[in-house]
């Protein structure tokens, strides 16, 4: 950042001054040959082996350094800002990534769809200042589900907004509306048509496109076929992420989307379209040792269910099954009412 422009290309980014006193202090403990070599860079997209980063010199690839890979470091995510060292392929490696803002991560079992096995922090995007969960007045609609995205948003440190997407499908859309509002007084809600957005008087696209500022990072999850893409598109003014035809028998669209990617909004902001989610079971570092329990709760038949009478309950049943003991179930128990209590 050798000038007042760089530290203006960086902050439309997401920038502040928080990233830029962590990359000081990285770059600080470097030779002054290699502090020549660096600089920071936030990450746009994500593949296998390499990923996407865009700086003050525009965008480029990179790839996970050598040391870096190895010593138990964080793996880049989408949204997070880095250290890249510049290679002689013009690929660039990344050193560090800089201390999060915000996380918004979901738990993962070691199997999917088995009770057993480890169970892993997966992040879904980094540095997020606000998360939009997409839903729509169909097959889709479920609050409980709706719940769990708000909790783990609300966890991550970034701020839920709600929007009702495909609100042209039902005259009534005020009353879908209105079953968002149970899920929280404070919760900002929008309803949208995102696939008339290019038709004079589209319904919604302004006010959410209202929340996106310079510097501003908002995302989009929800699960496949609710609009995600369509929205992304109608936000940008293009047709950058694909989208797929709605089926007839439901008003769902297709899974289109099938990787992360952070878009530059004409006007100001950052957007982050994500492949669609069918559930989410929070991640709590708070509860360390018991995120295996954590992902079982969601599978209970009750949204509040404390594990101990209700009938339906998945905790309960793999303690019966003997895959949990029930001095865990009781250890547990005391945590989560801790947790309720704060």
């Amino acid at each position: 950042m050798s000038s007042e422009l760089d530290l203006l290309a960086l902050e439309a980014l997401g920038w502040g001054p928080d990233f830029g006193d962590a990359y000081q202090s990285f770059r600080a403990a470097l030779s002054p040959g290699e502090q020549e070599r660096v600089t920071p860079v936030r990450v746009v997209g994500v593949q296998r082996q390499t990923f996407q980063v865009r700086g003050v010199d525009g965008e480029q690839e990179a790839r996970l350094a050598g040391a870096s890979r190895h010593s138990g470091a964080l793996t880049p995510a989408i949204g997070d800002w880095c250290v890249l060292e510049a290679a002689s392929d013009d690929s660039g490696r990344l050193l560090e990534v800089l201390p999060r803002r915000t996380t918004f991560a979901r738990a993962l079992g070691g199997e999917e769809g088995k009770r057993a096995g480890a169970v892993r922090q997966q992040v879904i995007a980094a540095n997020v200042d606000l998360v939009l969960i997409v839903t729509s007045p169909d097959l889709d609609f479920d609050l409980e589900r709706l719940e769990r995205y708000v909790l783990a948003v609300q966890h991550s440190g970034a701020r839920p907004v709600l929007v009702l997407n495909k609100a042209d499908l039902h005259a009534q859309a005020d009353w879908w509306v209105e079953q968002l509002r149970s899920l929280g007084p404070d919760l900002e809600i929008h309803a949208t048509s995102a696939q008339a957005s290019q038709e004079p008087g589209s319904q919604g696209l302004e006010s959410v496109r209202g929340l996106l500022r310079p510097g501003v990072t908002l995302a989009l999850i929800g699960s496949s076929g609710v609009g995600k893409s369509t929205l992304t598109n109608a936000l940008l003014g293009r047709p950058a992420a694909p989208t797929g035809e709605v089926r007839a028998s439901d008003q769902q669209g297709r899974h289109t989307t099938t990787s992360r990617t952070l878009y530059a909004v004409p006007g100001g902001g950052l957007l982050i379209d994500n492949p669609g989610l069918r559930d989410i079971a929070v991640w709590d570092a708070d509860a360390a040792g018991f995120e295996d329990l954590e992902v079982l709760a969601t599978q209970c038949r009750f949204r509040k269910c404390t594990h101990t009478t209700e009938p339906g309950c998945a905790v309960q049943a793999a303690v019966r099954a003997g895959e949990v003991s029930a001095a865990r179930l009781a250890a547990f128990q005391k945590q989560s009412g801790r947790r309720g209590r704060r």
